[in-house]
């Protein structure tokens, strides 16, 4: 794991990963998804030509050239190899799930992640075995003890909603929220914008407001379901963010179809 031990070798890896992903994308896109300046991408860019890691195809693009992929393999394998003994000293200790039935200290148990959480139930064959007693809906301990499968990425239902300007919930298909939240019932709601947060309620139900872009986004990448109501003029921020974390998303137009 040396490449982390440096600051300029973790910049370079984040750079020739990007380039490597997203081959059509520049500098400017690089330093924004990696939260660096410009001006210090751009001296990286210079060194690693220089260093013959990568090669200008055209004014603004790069590719990796085989030096750079060596290198970038090498140390993407590195990384890999410390990361996995990390996860591995994780999964070897106790973990807390949500019991899914009645289990009983010593019994084996099947645990798995879904909607972001940890859930547990007995079963003979499963990877682990719980340490604690538990009725159904409370927690227990599991010890893991074999194959555990991590979360995939949550769904993201994007409702949008129309400014005050334009109507605001007065101008919001009430009947396809509530029909949207009744189908994702596992589903976490968010509202960003007082429009979105108004519609919300009028739908039944009182969302996460606060921290509600933070909140979507995190949730996601825990594998939970997510349906986040927008005002229109937020909209564009989120799905920027979205993209930028590789997360999938739906859009749902809210508001009420005339003719």
């Amino acid at each position: 794991m040396k490449v982390l031990l440096s600051r300029k070798d973790t910049v370079r890896l984040l750079i020739l990963s990007e380039l490597m992903k997203n081959p059509e994308c520049n500098q400017r896109d690089i330093a924004r998804k990696i939260s660096v300046t410009p001006q210090a991408v751009s001296e990286h860019f210079k060194e690693l030509i220089a260093e013959e890691m990568i090669r200008v195809v055209h004014k603004g693009y790069y590719e990796l050239t085989e030096k750079g992929r060596e290198w970038l393999n090498r140390n993407l394998l590195d990384l890999h190899l410390f990361t996995q003994e990390v996860l591995n000293r994780i999964h070897s200790s106790s973990i807390v799930a949500l019991a899914m039935g009645s289990i009983r200290n010593g019994e084996r148990v099947e645990y798995w992640f879904e909607d972001g959480f940890i859930y547990a139930r007995e079963n003979s064959d499963g990877n682990g075995t719980a340490m604690s007693d538990a009725d159904d809906g409370e927690d227990v301990l599991v010890k893991p003890g074999g194959q555990f499968i991590p979360p995939s990425k949550g769904e993201i239902v994007v409702f949008r909603v129309p400014m005050v300007e334009s109507g605001g919930s007065r101008n919001v298909d009430v009947e396809l929220l509530k029909n949207i939240i009744r189908e994702k019932r596992r589903h976490i709601v968010v509202a960003m914008g007082l429009e979105a947060l108004v519609s919300c309620r009028k739908a039944g139900v009182e969302p996460i407001f606060f921290g509600a872009k933070n909140v979507c986004i995190e949730a996601a990448h825990q594998g939970s379901g997510v349906v986040a109501v927008v005002t229109d003029s937020l909209i564009e921020d989120l799905i920027r963010t979205l993209v930028d974390e590789n997360l999938g998303f739906e859009i749902v137009e809210g508001h009420i179809q005339k003719g």
